[in-house]
């Protein structure tokens, strides 16, 4: 089907049809508790549901207790105990069985190599090949049909030893060393290739390393780090994302994390979401149908209290308002259109939370969902629609970040371009918002309407920053002084386009870093755009209408309408 059918087609379905769905931010919800409360427990998957293996209750006790969660009804069930008590083990999932691994026993604290499998369907137990290096605080993780053991601790020696297992012949084998000896990393495995994160040395200082492991290669590879350094953490995989989890800086303190960073091994970057509720180290996670859960786990400092917590996070996406104006509509269908049939992930948008590599019927669907619809976006952190009809309030939608009106901009309820607007004088006119974004911080972007004639003139600025979005001052065109920072002989450059914005004209304009890339837009069309390796920090309140340090010559003439930013690179 050629693009104008599918566009008559979609839009004859879309104008009959009446939705009621509306975005909802990723949340946490608590789910029913573990029957035993213990930490250094493992969490894997068979069929949907998730079995929570060993661990202990309190220090120095270890257990066998293996308890099977049912995310679907919410339910817990006991099954058969292990025959090996152990704590801070790995356990991998290969072919429907369970396979437990290493970790220290109750019995003074003994390294143990040795390995059960468990067959859910039998609910039994069963010793299989010892790992060659007995060891604790180590990590495992499956590629295929082999598990791969990752560091851990042996007689107070931090390792770097790697070893493979083959369930169906039993035997392992030595692999390559990871680059550097760790204890109490975690690992998760995406398309094939197992990425080794966090950890520390004994007794010694905690790492945020990331490093990648290609089994078809037997090499290790550099990633960029996490965030946060952390130990006694837990990773999970969810629709190819990494997800680290909770943790601890400083085992012995008052240092539990309730922080969660979510890697992306496609872009190899690391974004922040929602903290969990319940801060917490020692503990386990597991993805199912989309969704993440957080077990048990030690909420304080020392090792004595243990939780049987469990909570349940679910990551929405932004609704597909692609280019971020408010409202599901036809230039949204224009965008999705265009990537028809591509692997774009800024319109694979189904399912949810991060679509399936493909732009098609699925996309469609989702966006139909939402048409004609104002959009209730988690990403949008400033909204200013300008509406108000007096006062020195310009209301934040979000409610987060309302701003006041400076010098003496006047209200025109009936003048904007969406609702109303504020003009400004270019005298001594501003709106003051106490925004903290720094632009350094990861993919964020601004938009806004403009109507204007003077060149030169700043639209939004940040307090001992930079000028976000103005008009040069020769031609009136769209630019931005939004920049890395100077290094070396390097001068960094503004970003200009060709496009008027000074025409006495509405125009809606726009900046996006999507943190590779500075782009302008000019009514929803790329006006210019380069690559940079990073912006400029900084952390001040923003002037809407006033340049960085509010010089003459910089003030606004004319009038501002409905200014968003989001913490997402907006894709008109």
């Amino acid at each position: 089907m050629n693009t104008r059918k599918l566009f008559n087609v979609v839009v004859a379905s879309l104008l009959s049809i009446a939705s009621i769905c509306s975005a909802v931010e990723g949340t946490w919800t608590r789910k029913a508790d573990m029957p035993t409360a213990r930490s250094g427990l493992c969490a894997s998957v068979v069929d949907g549901k998730i079995y929570a293996i060993g661990g202990g209750p309190s220090s120095g006790v270890r257990i066998r207790t293996v308890e099977q969660y049912d995310p679907a009804t919410d339910m817990w069930a006991r099954k058969a105990d292990t025959q090996i008590p152990r704590c801070f083990f790995g356990a991998s999932t290969v072919n429907k069985k369970i396979y437990v691994i290493g970790g220290f026993s109750s019995s003074g604290g003994t390294h143990l190599a040795s390995v059960e499998e468990y067959d859910p369907v039998l609910d039994t137990w069963t010793i299989k090949a010892s790992m060659p290096t007995a060891r604790d605080h180590l990590a495992t993780a499956a590629i295929g049909d082999k598990i791969y053991a990752i560091g851990g601790l042996s007689n107070n020696i931090t390792l770097r030893a790697v070893e493979e297992y083959d369930p169906a012949s039993d035997t392992w084998t030595r692999r390559s060393d990871m680059p550097a000896p760790r204890m109490q990393v975690s690992c998760s495995t995406v398309d094939g290739i197992l990425y080794v994160m966090g950890g520390g040395i004994f007794q010694q200082s905690l790492q945020s390393t990331v490093e990648a492991y290609d089994p078809v290669s037997d090499t290790w590879t550099t990633k960029a780090p996490m965030p946060t350094a952390r130990v006694f953490f837990s990773t999970c995989v969810m629709d190819g994302k990494i997800f680290a989890i909770g943790g601890c800086r400083d085992p012995y303190n008052s240092s539990e994390l309730s922080s969660v960073e979510m890697y992306d091994p496609a872009t190899d970057t690391w974004t922040i979401i929602d903290d969990m509720p319940t801060a917490r180290k020692a503990l386990a996670t597991a993805s199912v149908n989309g969704k993440i859960y957080a077990i048990g786990g030690q909420p304080v400092a020392g090792w004595d209290a243990t939780l049987s917590t469990v909570e349940e996070y679910q990551l929405i996406p932004p609704p597909p308002d692609f280019n971020g104006d408010g409202l599901v509509d036809i230039k949204d269908l224009l965008r999705l259109i265009g990537s028809w049939n591509l692997d774009d992930t800024t319109a694979d948008i189904a399912p949810p939370p991060f679509g399936d590599g493909i732009v098609n019927a699925l996309d469609l669907e989702l966006l139909m969902s939402f048409w004609q619809q104002p959009v209730d976006d988690p990403t949008l952190i400033a909204h200013w629609a300008m509406d108000e009809e007096e006062g020195i309030i310009a209301y934040d939608s979000t409610g987060i970040c309302d701003a006041y009106l400076m010098g003496d901009p006047i209200w025109q309820p009936d003048a904007g371009q969406v609702g109303g607007a504020l003009m400004f004088d270019g005298v001594d006119d501003y709106v003051l918002a106490p925004l903290g974004l720094s632009p350094a911080d990861g993919p964020f972007s601004v938009f806004g309407w403009i109507k204007g004639e003077v060149p030169g003139r700043v639209i939004i600025s940040q307090s001992n920053g930079a000028n976000w979005l103005r008009a040069d001052p020769d031609l009136g065109c769209l630019m931005t002084e939004l920049m890395p920072p100077a290094v070396g002989r390097f001068t960094p450059q503004p970003l200009k386009s060709e496009s008027i914005i000074t025409d006495g004209q509405w125009h809606r304009i726009g900046f996006v870093w999507d943190g590779e890339n500075r782009s302008l837009y000019v009514d929803d069309i790329l006006a210019a755009e380069d690559t940079q390796a990073n912006l400029q920090d900084s952390g001040g309140g923003l002037y809407i209408g006033s340049g960085m340090s509010m010089e003459s010559g910089t003030y606004f003439s004319g009038q501002i309408d409905d200014v968003r930013i989001y913490n997402r690179a907006v894709s008109p």
